[in-house]
């Protein structure tokens, strides 16, 4: 799989510098165009039960002030992505232009924020979404749900300090799921491009040790040497003590499934992918 077509949802919010950043990093080492969403939503939508005990009055009154938020969202966005636009002398194109041109594409469009990006995703190689925190969590949860559930397309979930550098080292959380297996096709552009990369398999009553051996000689195939890591999560849990793996390991960049079991299943239990998503420090890819 090539990385040609990136999306990179904004919303104005501070977050939006990050995803940009990480967008025009990773276009320049893929030689990839970067389409930059921004989702206006709909003002109607701010009203939950149209006509229910409100007057025409407070109705107005509230998509006046929805519509006013949303215009300042839009500028905020707009702001970023222009200041993206010269610091990585990045050219505006709608179709592919000749030679090693960065080029972006800025679109918008009115709706719900996961029905849009839903739709926009689908016809992307990666969706690049925030780590959901304080400030944006509506939004970048819904993104997060929006790329992983509704697209068949890889996410790049990005921690808080973004990302500086294009990863050199990457460690693949491997248990031989179909999830996990969409994340290392989706991800074979970043491994190709990695000096070092790993397989993790962690000591559950669900893997066996030998998954790790059979996926390092896939790779073997794509010209990719690596090397298996088998561990036992210990007194953590599963997620945790990946991430923790991967730090040990030194490297950049996890992959992995997300969401092997049913999210009610992992909302009720928990879960390997809710604790990944809530602690990761660095970039994960992410298939489902």
């Amino acid at each position: 799989m090539s990385m040609k077509s990136i999306l990179a949802p904004v919303d104005g919010a501070k977050s939006s510098h990050m995803v940009l950043e990480a967008a025009f990093l990773l276009a320049q080492e893929f030689n990839a165009h970067v389409n930059v969403l921004h989702v206006k939503p709909d003002p109607k939508a701010a009203i939950p039960l149209l006509g229910e005990g409100m007057s025409g009055a407070m109705i107005e009154d509230m998509i006046e002030i929805a519509e006013k938020e949303g215009n300042e969202q839009r500028k905020k966005a707009q702001v970023f992505y222009k200041a993206a636009l010269e610091s990585h002398n990045v050219k505006e194109a709608t179709m592919p232009l000749d030679g090693d041109l960065l080029t972006a594409r800025w679109t918008e469009d009115e709706g719900r924020e996961d029905e849009v990006i839903a739709r926009n995703g689908r016809l992307s190689d990666l969706i690049l979404v925030p780590k959901p925190v304080k400030e944006n969590e509506i939004y970048s949860t819904l993104a997060l749900n929006a790329a992983l559930f509704e697209t068949g397309r890889p996410m790049l979930l990005l921690p808080e300090q973004g990302m500086e550098t294009f990863p050199k080292s990457v460690a693949i959380c491997w248990n031989g799921s179909m999830e996990g297996a969409r994340a290392v096709s989706a991800a074979l552009p970043f491994l190709k491009h990695a000096d070092e990369v790993y397989v993790m398999t962690a000591d559950t009553n669900d893997t066996d040790e030998t998954v790790g051996n059979e996926l390092c000689e896939y790779l073997m195939w794509h010209a990719i040497t690596a090397k298996t890591v088998f561990f036992s999560p210990a007194v953590k849990s599963v997620g945790e003590a990946l991430l923790a793996e991967t730090k040990k390991l030194g490297s950049q960049m996890m992959v992995m499934g997300g969401y092997s079991h049913s999210r009610m299943h992992e909302l009720i239990l928990g879960g390997v992918t809710r604790d990944v998503i809530s602690s990761a420090d660095i970039p994960v890819v992410m298939g489902h």
